[in-house]
C-alpha cells in the first residue's frame, strides 16, 4: 500500500474511530464521527498572536471530519449545525481526506 491509501484507511480506522479519538456527532443533521479538539485550537491562537481578526466568538470549536462523510468541501462564511447548535465556520481546510474546520459561535 501507498502511504496515501494507508492515511486514507487510517481516517475511519484510527483518527475518527470513536474508541480513539472521535465521538459521533449530528453535522447539518446527519451523524458521524467527529474529532473534537481543543487543544489545537489554542496552538492556533498562539500562532497568530497579533494578527487582527474579525468577529467576536462566545463558542469557538475546532473539529476533523471526513470529507466523505461530509460531503462537498464547505465556503468559510457558510453556517455549519453541530449537535442543533449553529455556528460560523471561520476556516476549512482539506488534508488527506479530513476538513479540519474552525468554527465560532457569533454574539449578537
Amino acid at each position: 500500500m501507498t502511504f496515501k491509501e494507508i492515511a486514507a484507511r487510517d481516517i475511519h480506522n484510527v483518527f475518527l474511530n470513536p474508541g480513539e479519538f472521535a465521538e459521533e456527532h449530528k453535522v447539518n443533521g446527519r451523524p458521524m464521527p467527529v474529532q473534537v479538539d481543543e487543544h489545537e485550537l489554542l496552538e492556533r491562537d498562539k500562532s497568530r498572536a497579533g494578527v487582527h481578526q474579525d468577529g467576536l466568538y462566545k463558542s469557538r470549536r475546532l473539529i476533523f471530519v471526513a470529507a466523505s462523510d461530509f460531503g462537498p468541501r464547505p465556503s468559510i462564511g457558510s453556517l455549519l449545525d453541530l449537535d442543533g447548535r449553529k455556528y460560523k465556520i471561520a476556516d476549512c481546510t482539506e488534508e488527506a481526506g479530513m476538513f479540519s474546520m474552525e468554527l465560532g459561535a457569533v454574539r449578537s
